[in-house]
């Protein structure tokens, strides 16, 4: 009985040991199960908060804001082809991504050092304040965007709404969650942020990268790394988080705001959203987290015609001008005791050319005062007005060579002078007068520049382009080395006298840039984009017999003349300047009147068109217009033509027409 008793304890026993094994390996199931639902549905999520933080740095990378400072700016590069960037012409503008710009600022600001010139590393300094106060108005917008009802505009206009765009990825890959879980209505939230120790932007180092002054941990690659101070001289500059693609980042290294840094620009996404994962046990479930960060892209705009720097010498060359440095180095040119430049500013359109325009004056562009600086002044401003237009591939080195550059000698020396000494009179021959120029540079797609000449004739004359920048200067150079040259002319029946005009030794300038300021809000009606000259404007293509085809828009011609006397001319000083009465008329149709626009011209200089209007891509996006131009016009003495001997109150003018 003892051992039946044992047995039937042994036996109850091992069913309680084998009914407790089981329950606890259904609860390793159970529990199991769950885990791996619970991780499941865990992972799912992050993937899901990271389509929504890529799917809202993607929208915020399409935003384009319209600035004073810069023009249309963006976080990315887009090339002038939006419809909602049109200029008044017509024509779409680009959109700076504001890394872009600081990063132009940055190589400018090497180029002036190495030329060691103040006044264009001022002016490097200018655009980089631009550039952070265009980058506070557009980082408001994104901010503004990220919000549920908020928005923003794309370059072709349309709205783009960034935390839509984010709830709609993460809703996708929601629905394909398993386990019943289910996004929580509003939970998504939205931030902008930095990234602590900072990534790859997609902005390239200066080039050559031995003269970009960015140490190791300053770049990845040979890309600038983000929010890492990497100063040039006094100046501190930092990129934001922009790569060249969407990336997801490390969520542990975003932060609202860094300490230590220059200026805060925030551009890193910050996602978080709550997800309800429905319990076994529970008929409400619980609710889990997810975060994910992601850092917007920029695409490369490689700037394939940014604009040519001319310098014109359609009478003869100018002995004191060897290489393009002269113009700011030349004593004359220098100083400004002998005649300040001028600066005027175009208003209601393009001068002359536009009905009602008129010319202005202009303030100085670093302080806005009263600009009393010499012609050389004027050309720095030019020149690194024309450094900017190649974005951040100038070429330092060769930026910095080019100024030694030894101009070509005019070819030919010299030209046979046909012009009528009569309005609608006959062609003569005047004789021989020196043979103009025209030096001009340009950006390869390198970034190095590239330097050619062309014969340059008087005419035709050109335009100021509206609301941009115009330099003029009378007697920039007195005392030439040129000296003078006497040209007979017979004008007075069938016995006359011998009556003289005198290519004198004394030289004027004229500076037109026509990038001065970028944009709608203060760049005019082209909004600081080049203007038309067909000796300048030549791109890839090519014509059939193998030569580079040119780009021309036609001289116009008909009377100009808006404005006489406001502001362009003669040179007296600001407003006091223009042709006025009979004191340089000059002695048309054979010496123009002693200006640049040829307003008093009978019959009527010929005037360059600027450009037509148009729509979509601008023309000089892809081959070469002018963007900047120093021109000098050698003073012609008509005194014993207009006057007779022995009058000497004098009669200045420039060579008009040269040829049928």
């Amino acid at each position: 009985m003892r051992k039946s008793r044992n047995r039937r304890h042994r036996g109850n026993m091992l069913i309680l040991i084998t009914a407790i094994l089981v329950g606890v390996i259904i609860a390793l199931i159970l529990f199991s199960t769950s885990l791996v639902r619970i991780m499941g549905t865990s992972g799912e999520q992050q993937t899901a908060i990271e389509a929504a933080a890529a799917a809202a740095a993607r929208d915020l990378s399409r935003i384009v804001v319209e600035t004073p400072e810069c023009g249309f700016v963006s976080l990315s590069d887009f090339a002038p082809v939006g419809t909602y960037t049109q200029a008044a012409d017509g024509y779409a503008l680009p959109v700076k991504s504001i890394n872009t710009l600081i990063g132009t600022a940055r190589v400018d600001m090497i180029i002036a050092d190495k030329l060691g010139q103040q006044l264009m590393i001022d002016l490097s300094k200018q655009d980089l304040q631009n550039a952070l106060t265009a980058k506070d108005t557009l980082v408001a917008t994104l901010k503004g965007a990220l919000t549920k009802t908020g928005f923003g505009y794309d370059k072709d206009g349309n709205q783009v709404r960034p935390y839509l765009s984010a709830e709609d990825a993460y809703k996708r890959n929601d629905i394909r969650m398993s386990g019943g879980s289910t996004y929580v209505t509003d939970s998504l939230k939205l931030e902008l942020g930095c990234l602590e120790g900072g990534a790859a932007t997609g902005t390239p180092l200066p080039n050559p990268q031995s003269k970009a002054s960015v140490a190791a941990n300053q770049r990845v690659g040979d890309y600038y790394k983000s929010y890492v101070n990497i100063p040039y001289l006094d100046t501190d500059f930092m990129f934001g988080g922009i790569g060249s693609s969407i990336k997801i980042v490390d969520k542990k290294a975003w932060k609202p705001t860094l300490a230590g840094v220059p200026y805060q620009f925030p551009t890193i996404v910050r996602a978080e959203a709550v997800q309800n994962i429905k319990d076994l046990h529970s008929s409400s479930g619980y609710n889990t987290q997810a975060v994910a960060c992601a850092q917007p892209a920029t695409v490369h705009d490689p700037l394939p015609a940014p604009g040519a720097l001319s310098i014109s010498f359609p009478d003869g060359r100018v002995p004191e001008i060897q290489s393009p440095r002269d113009c700011y180095t030349n004593a004359n040119l220098a100083a400004a005791e002998e005649d300040p430049m001028d600066l005027l500013t175009s208003k209601n359109g393009d001068y002359p050319k536009d009905s009602g325009s008129h010319m202005q004056n202009k303030p100085w562009p670093l302080d806005e005062s009263n600009s009393m600086h010499p012609t050389g002044d004027v050309w720095k401003v030019g020149l690194h007005d024309w450094f900017r237009r190649a974005g951040t591939k100038a070429n330092i080195d060769s930026c910095v060579n080019m100024q030694n550059q030894v101009l070509d000698m005019p070819s030919p020396a010299t030209v046979t002078w046909l012009a009528p000494i009569s309005v609608g009179g006959p062609y003569m021959n005047l004789g021989k007068i020196p043979g103009g120029i025209i030096h001009i540079f340009r950006f390869n797609q390198d970034g190095t520049v590239y330097y050619r000449s062309r014969p340059l004739t008087p005419y035709p004359l050109y335009c100021a382009s509206n609301e941009q920048m115009y330099g003029e200067s009378m007697v920039a150079i007195r005392n030439s080395s040129v000296g003078t040259q006497t040209i007979v002319i017979n004008n007075k029946g069938p016995n006359p006298p011998d009556d003289t005009v005198v290519l004198t030794k004394v030289w004027d300038a004229y500076i037109r840039d026509e990038v001065r300021n970028p944009g709608r809000i203060k760049g005019g009606k082209h909004a600081g984009e080049p203007l038309n000259k067909p000796v300048v404007a030549f791109g890839g293509k090519k014509s059939k017999n193998g030569q580079i085809a040119f780009t021309t828009y036609g001289a116009g011609s008909g009377a100009v003349g808006h404005g006489h006397g406001a502001g362009h001319g003669k040179g007296k000083g600001k407003g006091n300047s223009g042709p006025t009465g009979n004191g340089d008329n000059g002695w048309p149709p054979l010496i123009a009147p002693q200006s640049d626009f040829g307003e008093l011209s009978n019959p009527p200089a010929t005037i360059m068109n600027p450009m037509p209007a148009g729509t979509g891509k601008r023309p000089f996006y892809e081959s070469t217009g002018t963007a900047v131009d120093i021109r000098f016009r050698r003073q012609v003495d008509v005194t014993d033509v207009v006057l007779g001997p022995p009058s000497a109150s004098g009669e200045t003018g420039y060579i008009g027409i040269v040829g049928p």
